[in-house]
Formats: C-alpha cells, sequence, structure tokens
C-alpha cells in the first residue's frame, strides 16, 4: 500500500481535502485521518464520517509493545478492573493514571512516534516530516493510492488525483 499524504494546518483544510477527496472517488476506507490528540479529531470525524487516528492513542499502542516487548499491539488499550481506579495492561493490574504517563513520556520519543506511524502504514521516509506536522497540531490526510507506485502526479495516476485535491484545499505540504 502506497499513501498520498497532505498535510493541513486547519480543521476546516482538512474537511474541505476530506470531502473533495470522496468526490473525486476515494471511499472511507482508502482515507486515514492522523491528529495529535482527541480535541483535534472530533469535528472532523463528526462532519466527514470518516475515523481519525489520535497519535495519543498510537502511541500507547506502540509504547506498550516496546515495553511489553509483545507483537500483538491489541493489547495496548487498558481494561478497568471492577470497583478500583486501575487497568490490566499486559495481564498487569497498574494505577490508570500511569498509562497516561506512559503515553507523555513515549511522545517525546521521535523513534517511537515514527515507528507508530510506519505501523499504520505510512512510509518510514515520510515519518519525520509527518512527526513534526503532528507535533505542532498540524492534520495529516493519508490516501491509499493501492499499488500504483508511480504516482509522482501531477497526472492521471490515483496519487496525481489525491495531490491536486491536497493543492487544491490548501495543503501546507504534500509528501
Amino acid at each position: 500500500m502506497t499513501y498520498r499524504i497532505g498535510i493541513f494546518n486547519t480543521e476546516n483544510e482538512a474537511i474541505e481535502a476530506v470531502q473533495a477527496l470522496e468526490n473525486a472517488g476515494f471511499t472511507q476506507h482508502e482515507l486515514k485521518i492522523i491528529t495529535k490528540d482527541r480535541d483535534h479529531s472530533r469535528r472532523i470525524e463528526r462532519e466527514t464520517n470518516v475515523h481519525a487516528d489520535e497519535m495519543t492513542d498510537l502511541m500507547l499502542t506502540r509504547a506498550a509493545a516496546d515495553d511489553h516487548d509483545n507483537n500483538d499491539l491489541g493489547v495496548a488499550a487498558p481494561v478497568p478492573v471492577s470497583g478500583l481506579n486501575m487497568g490490566v495492561f499486559g495481564g498487569v493490574a497498574f494505577p490508570s493514571i500511569g498509562i497516561w504517563t506512559a503515553a507523555a513520556a513515549a511522545y517525546d520519543s521521535d523513534s517511537t512516534i515514527e515507528s507508530a506511524l510506519v505501523d499504520i502504514g505510512l512510509d518510514a521516509g515520510d515519518a519525520s516530516a509527518c512527526r513534526d506536522a503532528l507535533a505542532r497540531g498540524a492534520i495529516l490526510i493519508a490516501a491509499d493510492m493501492g499499488d500504483n507506485q508511480l504516482a509522482d502526479g501531477p497526472d492521471l495516476s490515483v496519487g496525481g488525483t489525491a495531490e491536486a485535491v491536497f493543492r487544491d484545499n490548501g495543503a501546507a505540504r504534500i509528501l
């Protein structure tokens, strides 16, 4: 899978870009939206009906996998223990606040952030630029180009279409 990524500075630009991508023929399943945190994703999800991944959630998952040397990233979600302000993680109970502390520490690690971005399918070569954009609050929209490796548009390819939509909707940068 190859993605063309548009980096947007405002929610309005991102929403308009998602709507334009859908009008150009992209489906919700061919789009990834990545934001810094939940505060940056609520409105976009509400107005586009496309799920947005929050970097804080991705970091929790990645940090948990790294800390516990577990390749099954599905264990990263804390599960409440009945009646206590505790969570269960990898079979170990811990105070629920600990998972957020771990996320904050992990968010400071450039390599962990980049690994989390690669884990969801972004190219390793784009991870650093995406990390920096997310850190300053930008919104990433990744359009799946399938197996189209030659999509360096502007052209008639899927990548060319995505790039044209990103440019028309104010992308600060296109990867």
